[in-house]
Protein backbone atom coordinates (compact mmCIF):
# COMPACT_ATOMS: atom_id res chain seq x y z
CA UNK A 1 0.00 0.00 0.00
CA UNK A 2 0.91 3.60 -0.60
CA UNK A 3 0.48 6.70 0.98
CA UNK A 4 0.15 9.94 -0.94
CA UNK A 5 0.31 13.04 1.47
CA UNK A 6 0.59 17.15 2.41
CA UNK A 7 1.25 19.23 5.69
CA UNK A 8 0.18 21.89 6.96
CA UNK A 9 1.39 24.41 10.11
CA UNK A 10 -2.22 25.82 11.66
CA UNK A 11 -1.26 28.33 14.59
CA UNK A 12 -3.48 27.70 17.68
CA UNK A 13 -5.67 31.01 17.13
CA UNK A 14 -6.71 29.47 13.93
CA UNK A 15 -7.58 26.20 15.11
CA UNK A 16 -11.41 26.63 15.75
CA UNK A 17 -12.18 28.22 12.16
CA UNK A 18 -10.23 25.38 10.44
CA UNK A 19 -12.30 22.57 12.42
CA UNK A 20 -15.41 24.49 11.40
CA UNK A 21 -13.95 24.82 7.84
CA UNK A 22 -13.54 20.88 7.56
CA UNK A 23 -16.50 20.57 9.32
CA UNK A 24 -17.75 22.49 6.69
CA UNK A 25 -15.48 20.95 3.90
CA UNK A 26 -16.09 17.04 4.70
CA UNK A 27 -20.07 17.57 5.48
CA UNK A 28 -19.32 15.72 8.71
CA UNK A 29 -18.30 16.25 13.05
CA UNK A 30 -14.63 15.57 14.19
CA UNK A 31 -13.49 12.25 14.93
CA UNK A 32 -11.62 12.91 18.43
CA UNK A 33 -8.21 10.37 17.89
CA UNK A 34 -6.00 9.91 21.02
CA UNK A 35 -2.73 7.70 20.07
CA UNK A 36 0.19 6.49 21.85
CA UNK A 37 3.07 6.24 19.71
CA UNK A 38 6.00 3.71 21.09
CA UNK A 39 8.98 3.66 18.93
CA UNK A 40 11.34 0.80 17.91
CA UNK A 41 14.65 0.93 16.09
CA UNK A 42 15.51 -2.37 13.77
CA UNK A 43 19.02 -4.05 14.16
CA UNK A 44 21.01 -5.72 11.16
CA UNK A 45 21.62 -9.26 11.48
CA UNK A 46 23.96 -11.03 13.62
CA UNK A 47 26.45 -12.18 11.75
CA UNK A 48 27.33 -9.90 8.90
CA UNK A 49 30.87 -9.94 8.95
CA UNK A 50 30.65 -13.46 8.71
CA UNK A 51 29.55 -13.32 4.66
CA UNK A 52 32.65 -13.20 2.92
CA UNK A 53 33.03 -10.24 0.32
CA UNK A 54 32.49 -10.36 -3.22
CA UNK A 55 36.48 -10.16 -3.91
CA UNK A 56 37.03 -13.33 -2.09
CA UNK A 57 38.31 -16.63 -4.35
CA UNK A 58 34.92 -18.58 -4.73
CA UNK A 59 34.57 -21.93 -6.05
CA UNK A 60 32.66 -20.85 -9.78
CA UNK A 61 31.21 -17.32 -10.62
CA UNK A 62 27.15 -18.37 -9.54
CA UNK A 63 28.42 -18.76 -6.03
CA UNK A 64 30.35 -15.38 -6.07
CA UNK A 65 26.81 -13.67 -7.45
CA UNK A 66 24.42 -15.62 -4.81
CA UNK A 67 26.97 -14.35 -1.73
CA UNK A 68 27.35 -10.68 -3.53
CA UNK A 69 23.54 -10.68 -3.79
CA UNK A 70 23.54 -11.93 0.35
CA UNK A 71 25.74 -9.38 1.46
CA UNK A 72 23.70 -6.78 -0.33
CA UNK A 73 20.42 -7.14 1.27
CA UNK A 74 22.01 -8.04 4.61
CA UNK A 75 23.90 -4.61 4.31
CA UNK A 76 20.46 -2.43 3.35
CA UNK A 77 19.17 0.13 4.91
CA UNK A 78 16.77 -0.73 8.39
CA UNK A 79 13.79 1.56 9.91
CA UNK A 80 12.43 2.63 12.44
CA UNK A 81 9.16 1.57 13.44
CA UNK A 82 6.42 2.23 15.50
CA UNK A 83 3.55 0.48 17.48
CA UNK A 84 0.50 2.81 17.52
CA UNK A 85 -2.17 2.57 20.16
CA UNK A 86 -5.72 4.45 19.41
CA UNK A 87 -7.11 5.01 22.65
CA UNK A 88 -10.86 3.94 22.75
CA UNK A 89 -13.81 4.31 24.73
CA UNK A 90 -13.01 7.23 26.83
CA UNK A 91 -11.52 10.44 26.74
CA UNK A 92 -8.10 10.59 28.04
CA UNK A 93 -7.67 11.31 31.82
CA UNK A 94 -11.15 12.92 32.12
CA UNK A 95 -14.16 11.25 34.38
CA UNK A 96 -17.41 10.78 33.97
CA UNK A 97 -19.91 13.54 34.26
CA UNK A 98 -22.10 11.33 36.62
CA UNK A 99 -18.79 10.59 38.61
CA UNK A 100 -20.01 13.20 41.77
CA UNK A 101 -23.66 12.22 41.33
CA UNK A 102 -22.75 8.26 42.18
CA UNK A 103 -20.74 9.36 44.95
CA UNK A 104 -23.03 11.44 46.47
CA UNK A 105 -24.99 7.86 46.06
CA UNK A 106 -21.97 6.10 48.25
CA UNK A 107 -21.34 4.35 45.25
CA UNK A 108 -18.03 3.90 43.89
CA UNK A 109 -17.88 6.35 41.38
CA UNK A 110 -17.16 5.22 37.49
CA UNK A 111 -14.58 6.73 35.49
CA UNK A 112 -13.78 6.58 32.24
CA UNK A 113 -10.31 5.57 32.47
CA UNK A 114 -11.64 2.26 34.01
CA UNK A 115 -13.33 1.55 30.51
CA UNK A 116 -10.29 2.98 28.04
CA UNK A 117 -8.80 0.21 26.62
CA UNK A 118 -5.84 0.59 23.56
CA UNK A 119 -5.83 -1.65 20.30
CA UNK A 120 -2.47 -1.79 18.89
CA UNK A 121 -1.04 -1.68 15.42
CA UNK A 122 2.59 -2.04 13.91
CA UNK A 123 3.42 0.11 11.19
CA UNK A 124 5.80 0.92 9.25
CA UNK A 125 6.11 3.94 6.91
CA UNK A 126 8.67 4.18 4.00
CA UNK A 127 11.07 7.46 3.40
CA UNK A 128 9.15 9.31 0.56
CA UNK A 129 10.45 8.69 -3.09
CA UNK A 130 12.37 11.31 -4.92
CA UNK A 131 11.11 13.17 -7.51
CA UNK A 132 9.06 16.17 -8.71
CA UNK A 133 5.64 14.44 -7.50
CA UNK A 134 3.25 16.89 -6.04
CA UNK A 135 2.47 15.24 -2.98
CA UNK A 136 4.95 13.03 -0.81
CA UNK A 137 4.27 9.25 -1.45
CA UNK A 138 5.95 6.40 0.13
CA UNK A 139 5.14 3.15 1.09
CA UNK A 140 3.18 2.08 4.23
CA UNK A 141 2.03 -0.87 5.90
CA UNK A 142 -0.59 -1.16 8.71
CA UNK A 143 -1.22 -4.53 10.84
CA UNK A 144 -3.71 -4.98 13.69
CA UNK A 145 -2.35 -6.62 16.81
CA UNK A 146 -4.46 -8.38 18.99
CA UNK A 147 -3.41 -9.45 22.59
CA UNK A 148 -0.21 -10.73 23.51
CA UNK A 149 3.13 -9.14 25.08
CA UNK A 150 3.69 -6.69 22.07
CA UNK A 151 7.74 -5.78 23.22
CA UNK A 152 9.16 -9.07 23.55
CA UNK A 153 7.01 -9.76 20.21
CA UNK A 154 9.37 -7.20 18.57
CA UNK A 155 12.44 -7.87 20.35
CA UNK A 156 12.03 -11.42 18.36
CA UNK A 157 11.69 -9.82 15.06
CA UNK A 158 14.95 -7.90 15.53
CA UNK A 159 13.32 -4.25 16.64
CA UNK A 160 15.80 -3.02 19.42
CA UNK A 161 16.25 -0.27 21.94
CA UNK A 162 18.18 2.81 21.40
CA UNK A 163 21.22 2.75 23.98
CA UNK A 164 20.85 5.05 26.41
CA UNK A 165 22.97 4.42 29.75
CA UNK A 166 20.72 7.07 31.36
CA UNK A 167 17.56 5.40 30.84
CA UNK A 168 15.83 2.86 32.81
CA UNK A 169 13.90 1.67 30.01
CA UNK A 170 17.69 0.40 28.41
CA UNK A 171 17.18 -2.41 31.64
CA UNK A 172 13.52 -3.21 31.47
CA UNK A 173 12.39 -3.10 27.50
CA UNK A 174 15.61 -4.16 25.48
CA UNK A 175 13.73 -3.04 22.11
CA UNK A 176 12.11 -0.22 23.06
CA UNK A 177 13.20 2.82 22.01
CA UNK A 178 10.44 5.89 23.20
CA UNK A 179 7.26 7.39 23.62
CA UNK A 180 4.64 9.91 23.01
CA UNK A 181 0.87 10.98 22.42
CA UNK A 182 -1.14 12.16 19.65
CA UNK A 183 -4.08 14.22 20.11
CA UNK A 184 -6.33 15.14 17.19
CA UNK A 185 -9.68 15.56 15.13
CA UNK A 186 -9.91 13.06 12.13
CA UNK A 187 -12.09 14.07 9.12
CA UNK A 188 -12.86 12.31 5.65
CA UNK A 189 -13.45 13.38 2.50
CA UNK A 190 -13.94 10.68 -0.73
CA UNK A 191 -10.66 9.05 -0.04
CA UNK A 192 -9.01 12.04 1.49
CA UNK A 193 -8.52 11.35 5.39
CA UNK A 194 -7.58 14.63 7.12
CA UNK A 195 -5.90 14.06 10.65
CA UNK A 196 -5.70 17.50 12.64
CA UNK A 197 -3.58 17.32 15.18
CA UNK A 198 -0.42 18.14 17.56
CA UNK A 199 1.99 16.11 19.48
CA UNK A 200 2.42 15.63 23.12
CA UNK A 201 5.35 14.38 25.46
CA UNK A 202 4.89 11.50 27.69
CA UNK A 203 6.88 11.25 31.15
CA UNK A 204 9.63 8.16 31.28
CA UNK A 205 7.99 5.22 32.46
CA UNK A 206 9.20 4.26 36.53
CA UNK A 207 10.89 0.71 37.35
CA UNK A 208 8.21 -2.01 36.59
CA UNK A 209 5.83 -0.03 34.46
CA UNK A 210 4.92 -1.45 31.06
CA UNK A 211 4.46 1.15 28.04
CA UNK A 212 1.89 -0.88 26.74
CA UNK A 213 -0.41 -0.42 29.46
CA UNK A 214 -2.65 2.27 29.76
CA UNK A 215 -3.03 2.21 33.40
CA UNK A 216 0.51 3.80 33.30
CA UNK A 217 -0.46 6.76 31.36
CA UNK A 218 -0.17 9.80 33.57
CA UNK A 219 -2.80 12.46 34.06
CA UNK A 220 -3.22 14.82 31.44
CA UNK A 221 -2.56 17.91 32.54
CA UNK A 222 1.17 16.64 33.16
CA UNK A 223 1.43 15.90 28.75
CA UNK A 224 3.78 18.57 27.92
CA UNK A 225 3.50 19.67 24.11
CA UNK A 226 6.30 18.96 22.14
CA UNK A 227 5.75 22.41 20.13
CA UNK A 228 5.61 25.46 22.95
CA UNK A 229 4.05 27.46 20.08
CA UNK A 230 1.09 25.24 20.48
CA UNK A 231 0.59 24.71 17.00
CA UNK A 232 -1.16 21.63 15.11
CA UNK A 233 -0.52 20.03 12.34
CA UNK A 234 -2.58 19.21 9.62
CA UNK A 235 -2.05 15.73 7.36
CA UNK A 236 -3.94 15.41 4.31
CA UNK A 237 -3.16 11.87 2.61
CA UNK A 238 -4.91 8.98 0.63
CA UNK A 239 -4.45 5.36 1.01
CA UNK A 240 -3.50 3.68 -2.32
CA UNK A 241 -3.62 0.07 -3.14
CA UNK A 242 -0.92 -0.26 -5.67
CA UNK A 243 1.05 2.42 -5.82
CA UNK A 244 2.81 1.59 -9.45
CA UNK A 245 -0.86 2.30 -10.88
CA UNK A 246 -0.14 5.43 -12.24
CA UNK A 247 -3.99 5.80 -12.81
CA UNK A 248 -4.67 5.41 -9.02
CA UNK A 249 -1.69 7.67 -8.44
CA UNK A 250 -2.58 10.45 -10.99
CA UNK A 251 -6.06 10.35 -9.03
CA UNK A 252 -5.07 10.58 -5.39
CA UNK A 253 -3.27 13.58 -6.68
CA UNK A 254 -5.70 15.31 -8.59
CA UNK A 255 -7.76 15.14 -4.90
CA UNK A 256 -5.02 16.00 -3.01
CA UNK A 257 -4.51 19.54 -5.09
CA UNK A 258 -8.19 19.87 -4.82
CA UNK A 259 -8.42 19.77 -1.00
CA UNK A 260 -5.43 22.04 -0.77
CA UNK A 261 -7.01 24.82 -3.14
CA UNK A 262 -10.04 24.51 -0.83
CA UNK A 263 -8.79 24.77 2.08
CA UNK A 264 -5.71 27.61 1.40
CA UNK A 265 -8.05 30.43 2.94
CA UNK A 266 -6.94 28.86 6.61
CA UNK A 267 -3.64 26.53 5.75
CA UNK A 268 -0.96 25.86 3.48
CA UNK A 269 -0.75 22.53 2.65
CA UNK A 270 2.88 22.14 1.10
CA UNK A 271 5.07 18.55 0.73
CA UNK A 272 8.14 19.07 2.68
CA UNK A 273 11.01 17.81 2.33
CA UNK A 274 11.44 14.09 2.05
CA UNK A 275 14.15 13.68 4.27
CA UNK A 276 12.21 15.06 7.12
CA UNK A 277 10.05 12.50 6.70
CA UNK A 278 13.17 9.65 6.57
CA UNK A 279 12.37 6.59 8.97
CA UNK A 280 15.90 5.10 8.41
CA UNK A 281 18.62 4.58 10.61
CA UNK A 282 21.95 5.23 9.94
CA UNK A 283 23.81 1.87 9.08
CA UNK A 284 27.74 1.88 8.96
CA UNK A 285 29.49 -0.20 6.55
CA UNK A 286 31.41 -2.87 8.12
CA UNK A 287 34.99 -3.60 6.10
CA UNK A 288 35.85 -6.72 6.55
Amino acid sequence: MHELSLYGSVPAERHDRLVQQLAGVCCMQPQHAEEIHLVFKARQPVGLEKVQGSGSSQANSQQQQDVQKLRTMLQSGVYFVQLVGTIVNGDIAREDKNDTEASTNGNEPHRLSDARRIEWAFEFKDTPEAGLQAANTRLISRTSLIGGELIPFLDLFGFEYVPNLHDLLSLMFPSYVQRYYVEGKRFYNQETALFLHRIRVLLALQPGQTPTEISNLPPFDEYRLLDASESWTLEASIEITDGKAQELRDRATRQLMSMRETLLPSVRLEKPDRLALDTRIPVRVRQI
